[in-house]
């Protein structure tokens, strides 16, 4: 039986232990039998370093910092985080993973920093690269390409020198894009076979829209190449915001698994930015509610194994 058989015809107890079914409405609460790896998550302080965009939004215009991200994850019990470049200003984008290197000394949670990085700058980003290698929590680099309108940007050749010198110190490498960048940094991908890849946010889709095509396409093709992973995140945030269900999500979220299957897919936040769209409880409980039935083991790998794995935690 293939997974989506398997999905629709077992009961929702296989999730869990200790007979504690998944959430079967939206809101009701599904507790988890292990800790929750949390693969994507930001923390910034606005009084300590400038990010101009968020200074529009009465939601994150404020410090966002571990033990507030402890907070509104309850019920929910997050042992491990990665910690995901949160676009300060450009000349400050060492100054943050430094900043981060020391919170992780308060808060042994933090287990991992995908710092950012001007790979456009090709060859001559190695001592950079270098340079950030010695924060024993580096583990990759996301230098956002949705930021950029010109087309094929991500495949200048500087660009894609930087990115395959990441491989010289170890590093993977984010992609934050829209889903109107998708064939370019599938391109991308192909001209870095030795690169691991983690798509951020299953790479935009019109949720809110109900307008999966062509990012339905487009997504099998980039999962085709077996270097690249993708981050089960930012899913409620572009569906309808805080009016959103577990069956407006579920075509997407099953597309994923269809694409990547649970051993590339790995469960993130995007916290705070998340609550823009939902509560961070609210995110978990809709995405059990979508995949229930799943395995024991599948569960543990989209919850924990796939970071385990690629972020090194």
């Amino acid at each position: 039986m293939d997974r989506r058989s398997f999905l629709k015809t077992t009961g929702a107890a296989a999730l869990l232990a200790g007979g504690r079914p998944a959430a079967a409405v939206p809101g009701e609460k599904t507790m988890l039998p292990f800790p929750i790896i949390d693969t994507h998550v930001h923390f910034w302080d606005p009084d300590h370093l400038t990010y101009t965009w968020i200074k529009s939004s009465p939601v994150l215009n404020r410090a966002c910092l571990p033990r507030d991200h402890a907070a509104e994850a309850k019920p929910y019990t997050i042992d491990k985080l990665v910690f995901v470049q949160a676009e300060c200003a450009r000349d400050q984008w060492n100054d943050e993973a430094a900043w981060v290197s020391g919170l992780a000394k308060e808060d042994p949670r933090i287990r991992a920093i995908v710092a950012a990085a001007p790979l456009e700058e090709g060859e001559a980003i190695f001592p950079t690269l270098e340079k950030l290698a010695e924060a024993p929590l580096l583990r990759g680099i996301r230098r956002l390409i949705q930021t950029e309108r010109e087309p094929g940007w991500c495949l200048r050749p500087d660009f894609v020198k930087g990115v395959q010198r990441l491989e010289k110190v170890g590093f993977t490498f984010d992609l934050g894009v829209t889903r109107h960048q998708l064939e370019d940094v599938t391109e991308l991908a192909r001209r870095c076979p030795n690169i691991r890849f983690m798509l951020d946010h299953i790479g935009g889709p019109d949720i809110a829209g109900g307008n999966l095509d062509p990012w339905r396409d487009h997504l099998r093709k980039l999962s085709e190449l077996p270097n690249v992973y993708c981050k089960m995140s930012g899913v409620a945030t572009v569906a309808k915001r805080h009016a959103w269900t577990p069956e407006d999500l579920k075509p997407a979220i099953d597309h994923v698994l269809d694409c990547f299957g649970f051993e590339r897919t790995a469960f993130g936040s995007d916290w705070p930015v998340m609550l823009l769209g939902t509560k961070y409880a609210q995110w978990v409980d809709g995405l059990c509610t979508v995949i229930q039935g799943c395995s024991k083991d599948e569960l543990r790998r989209l919850f924990r194994g796939t970071a385990e794995d690629f972020y090194r935690v």
